[in-house]
Order: C-alpha cells, then structure tokens, then sequence
C-alpha cells in the first residue's frame, strides 16, 4: 500500500468516527526572520473607548480584574498607551500567558484559499471553482475562493449564469437550498464553503449557517509593544500650499501656507511631514500557529440519500481539501503575514488527537496532501458523490458590471476631488 492510500485509509476511518480519533491537530512553533529580539507587526484593529480610557491606567501595578481594570481595556494598551493590537491573557499548564492575535481565524481561511486559487491557477490542483467574469472597461476574474461569503456572496447574487440570475438558475437554487442534511451541491461546486464555514447572510428569510470544520490562527507568546515614530522628509523642503482641484494632477501652487483639508502640500505627496506616532510592533519570545480538523464537524455534514459509504467518502474529500489547503499555504519553510511580520518555522507537528488526550504523529508534504485529495475525489465518484472538474463560469449583471468599470476606473478620481 503506497503513502497515499495509507493516508487515505486513515481518513475515512477518521471521518467513519470509527475509532478513538477526535481531530486532526497542526503546532507550528516559530521565530522571527529576523531573529529573538526581531519586532513584528501583528495586525490592527480599531481601539475601543474602554482601552483609551484605561491607557491613563498604569499597567503595570494593575491586572485583569483587579481594582476595577477590565481585561479588555488592559489587553489594548500598553504604558499608558492605547494599541491597536489584539492582546489578551490564555491560559496554559495552569499558568495565565499574555498574547498577541498575529494572524486571525478568518485570515487563515483566507491565506489557505489563496493558496488554493495559486496552486490551481498553476495547474497543481484541480478544484471545484465559481468564476465571475467581467469584460468591460477593465477585464476582472473573481472566483469561489476570493468571495468574502463563498458560496452565499453578493458576486453570485448579482451574476448571471447562461443568460440566468444566479439565485433563479438550476444550481443557484440547488446551493442556496443545500442544508447540514444534503450539502451535494456546495460539496460538489464550493466544498471551501463547507471546511472554512459560510453564512448566507445576504438574502431575506432564515439562511442556512455552515460551521467552519478546519481552523487556524498565529499568535505570539508574552508580547512586549514597541513605540515608532514615523514622519516625511522632503529632499527640496518644499513650501506654499495648493488651490484645491480634482485630483493632485492639475493641482496650483499658492505660496499662502495652508493647514486647511485639501490645501497641503502633504496631501498631494510634497513637503515635510513632521514625525508623530505611530503603532509600534511586538517583541515576542515566540510564536505559534494552532491548527485543527474538526471530525465531529465533519460528521454533520451530510448528503442526502447516499449510503452511509458514500457519505464517508464524502467527508474523506472535505477533510483532505483542508489539509491540502493547509500544507499549500502553510507547509513552507516560512511564513510571511504582512509587511514587518515574516516567521521562520522552527519545529511542526501534524497529530491525530485521540479520546484521552494521546496523540499520533502525521507527516504529509504538500504533494502528498495534492496526491490523497486527487485520490479521495476519485473515490467518492465511485459512491456517487463527484465534484466539478471545470469551473462554473458567471458574468455580472448589469448594475455590478456597471459598480465594477466605475470602481476601478473613476472612483479615486470623484473621490480625491470631493
């Protein structure tokens, strides 16, 4: 039996609950590129008015609930300063640990989806995929793994398939209408709506919600915030103001300095900008990533009247495309988030997690995990159950097509003349 069939084998026993296995767990322990000591910057969220307030606290002679500060007002600041970071207090061993979010649920699925979209537009994988095309002022492809809701986006609402609004076509209908009892035709089309989650939240009535079943997220152990200053200089320290215009092409020099909006020289890209403030990175002494696969999440996914073999099957294909998603976006030696936050991986382990707590080491290389999701697509067609070989193409309707060449053609002109 090769790697690929014994892998495969493991997960329809897995998803079959048919042993002790409750999950599928990835730990990723990692450093900054940069080394121990090296800042990072985690994202940025807006700070709530109970973190500014407690920013005139001291922080350091005040704890979570303790003389009236709030965790979450303390979780945002840091010396009196308010952040805009995600801080909070976990729990491990026993011992209460300070943290930082340096990468988000949501984000996760986003980067693996990305990932996903690259390997099939390289011709990798092959994935089930909705493509919305638009030809007008400006030629734009957005797919199923770029939709912000999947399958339930407003994209899909306002596209046309064969001549059809989306929501009135044959498999408009069919996934609009998929339940927890038969997802056939997300699993077929979006299985990415049914491992990373959906809600459609954008039509009238009471919409079905698909739980996410594949999990991820970074964090950064026993954050120290930093402080920057950022500021401009120019070369020629150019003086004067600028009679307003539309845009900073057709722009008119007035030697009348200005602090007025619209009639600095700042705004257009000259003069100096004097040095202020600015979000400060973390210094962490180290980060992880903890991922996981849920089976009993997977074990609520169903698929109407098929066999239980072939809902097996079925869910075997669900688990293998988030582990495939997973190790195309996160199996490298690295990992880079944004600008200033890039990771080095120092160890991983991928581990089955059993009734009681003992775990069973996985290794599964990125062509390894493309091999077992080929393999169980191939398999679960024999019960019945196949996924979507071509993409399903849609174009805009006429109001989006028309929101589309405005947006990306016009928008910033009104705007910066407004």
């Amino acid at each position: 039996m090769s790697s690929v069939e014994a892998l495969y084998e493991e997960l329809i026993s897995a998803v079959a609950l048919a042993g002790p296995r409750a999950v599928l767990r990835t730990r990723v322990a990692y450093q900054p590129v940069g080394g121990p000591g090296a800042k990072l910057f985690p994202p940025t969220y807006p700070v709530s008015e109970s973190a500014r307030r407690a920013a005139t606290r001291d922080p350091e002679d005040k704890r979570p609930g303790e003389d009236g500060a709030t965790a979450e007002g303390l979780a945002q600041t840091a010396r009196g300063r308010a952040v805009p970071y995600v801080v909070e207090v976990r729990s491990v061993g026993g011992q209460r640990r300070w943290t930082v979010l340096l990468d988000s649920v949501a984000s996760q699925a986003n980067r693996a989806e990305s990932a996903l979209l690259a390997a099939t537009r390289r011709g990798r994988v092959q994935v089930p995929l909705l493509e919305v095309e638009h030809h007008g002022e400006v030629s734009e492809t957005l797919t199923s793994l770029e939709f912000p809701h999947r399958y339930a986006d407003a994209y899909l609402r306002d596209s046309v398939l064969d001549g059809i609004p989306f929501d009135k076509s044959e498999l408009g209908r069919a996934m609009l209408a998929a339940s927890a009892h038969d997802a056939r035709a997300l699993y077929s089309n979006d299985p990415g709506s049914l491992v990373f989650g959906a809600w459609n939240s954008h039509r009238k009535g009471r919409q079905q919600k698909f739980p996410r079943v594949y999990a991820s997220e970074v964090i950064g152990w026993d954050p120290v915030v930093g402080a920057r200053n950022a500021g401009r200089m120019d070369p020629l320290n150019l003086q004067g103001g600028v009679k307003p215009g539309r845009s900073g092409e057709d722009w008119e020099f007035t030697s009348v300095s200005s602090k007025k909006k619209g009639e600095r020289l700042s705004e257009i890209g000259h003069g100096n900008i004097a040095p202020n403030e600015q979000h400060g990175g973390v210094t962490i002494t180290s980060a992880e990533r903890i991922a996981t696969l849920s089976l009993a999440a997977l074990d609520r996914i169903g698929f109407g009247p098929v066999d239980e073999a072939a809902a097996v099957a079925g869910r075997a294909v669900l688990a293998a495309y988030a582990i495939m998603a997973d190790r195309l976006a996160f199996g490298g030696a690295s990992l880079w988030l944004r600008s200033g936050c890039e990771l080095l991986v120092e160890s991983e382990r991928l581990e089955w997690v059993n009734r009681g707590g003992d775990t069973e080491r996985v290794d599964v290389s990125r062509d390894e995990a493309i091999e077992v999701y080929a393999y169980a697509v191939q398999r679960a067609a024999k019960h019945g159950l196949a996924v979507s070989s071509e993409p399903v193409r849609l174009t805009p309707a006429s109001s989006l097509a028309k929101a589309i060449d405005f947006s990306m053609t016009k928008a910033a002109t009104v705007e910066d003349g407004e």
